[in-house]
């Protein structure tokens, strides 16, 4: 057998080559951004931040070494009822982490 190329492989090819035998599905791998750079979704290399006041949690997330009066943070906020709400409404890297408790949150 003949040893292929990324650009000579068929579509049936690659398919073949991400079917897992085992749990009968396709192999697949999300990305996404961690506000700096696109990485697998199931990447374990984010800086996390957690503070507790008045009884909620935040969250706040970024690449690592994110200074955290930097404006690439991820943040959330845990209410009483294990609802997330989001900084700004949203979940963008768009804001600073130094004091996670006097951002603006609501549900997305």
């Amino acid at each position: 057998m003949m040893a292929h190329t990324s650009r000579d492989n068929t579509e049936q090819d690659v398919l073949n080559a991400a079917y897992d035998d085992e749990f009968q599905v396709l192999k697949v791998r999300s990305y996404g951004s961690d506000g700096q750079n696109l990485q697998s979704a199931m990447a374990d290399n984010l800086q996390i931040k957690a503070v507790e006041d008045g009884g909620y949690t935040y969250f706040c997330f970024a690449a690592p070494g994110t200074k955290e009066s930097t404006a690439k943070w991820q943040c959330f906020k845990l209410d009483g009822t294990a609802n997330l709400l989001y900084a700004d409404g949203n979940a963008s890297y768009d804001n600073v982490a130094t004091a996670p408790e006097t951002l603006n949150y609501t549900y997305g």
